[in-house]
């Protein structure tokens, strides 16, 4: 499927998607990925929202990847890493793969860019194998300084007029949310987790420059949901 078909069924071009992040997930996310999950890839591992392959490079780290397979709307330079199989999909209509064919999927920062994320988690569960897993981290919209966000400005942090125009961030998930929509598409809710530090409001400093024990959702700028596939 062309760049061009993808755009009259999502609504968006792929030029919007290639500037996240310059095409790739923040290092301090792909950092507590690695950290807390990085054992639960192995065998054929999908990572799907691939950018310019940051996160690939973690992954082509372990020695239990058999095969590693790249999708996102736009190629961003993963397709050019060696011994990656890259395809071109918009994941929030579906993913160009087989059903229960999947060791383990991550998509790192990618379901808040999606129109459609309940379609995206459908084609996950779909692909996974039976006992497979996924890694889906968000913005977190739960924090702090989320709350402060909507309740004197109306948006959360990450889904400013800026975010929504320059960068593509149009589905806020909560908590709730990612709980749900795995219900819905038969997958377990392994751990929901908020690893990472976050922003006091209006600073660029995180809580844990001054108090380095707060941890959890009150205190973290992102949501890591690892989901399995019941066996």
């Amino acid at each position: 499927m062309s760049i061009t078909n993808l755009d009259r069924i999502t609504g968006s071009d792929a030029s919007t998607y290639a500037q996240r992040f310059d095409g790739e997930s923040p290092d301090h996310i792909r950092e507590a990925v690695w950290k807390g999950f990085g054992d639960s890839f192995h065998g054929t591992v999908l990572d799907i929202g691939s950018g310019n392959g940051g996160w690939i490079r973690y992954l082509k780290r372990s020695e239990k990847i058999d095969r590693l397979l790249s999708t996102d709307i736009s190629d961003d330079g993963a397709s050019q890493i060696p011994g990656v199989e890259f395809q071109l999909a918009d994941a929030a209509v579906a993913l160009p793969y087989d059903s229960n064919s999947i060791d383990a999927i991550s998509a790192l920062e990618v379901i808040e860019h999606l129109v459609n994320p309940r379609n995206f988690m459908k084609e996950v569960a779909r692909c996974l194998k039976p006992g497979a897993t996924a890694i889906v981290t968000t913005p977190s919209n739960e924090s702090i300084r989320a709350k402060i966000s909507f309740i004197t400005r109306g948006y959360f942090p990450g889904f400013s007029d800026f975010e929504y125009h320059d960068n593509g961030h149009i589905s806020p998930i909560l908590e709730i949310d990612m709980r749900r929509m795995a219900q819905e598409v038969g997958l377990e809710v392994i751990d929901l987790c908020y690893p990472n530090e976050g922003l006091v409001p209006k600073l660029t400093v995180s809580w844990q420059k001054f108090f380095p024990n707060l941890r959890g959702k009150n205190w973290s700028d992102n949501m890591v949901a690892y989901l399995k596939k019941p066996a």
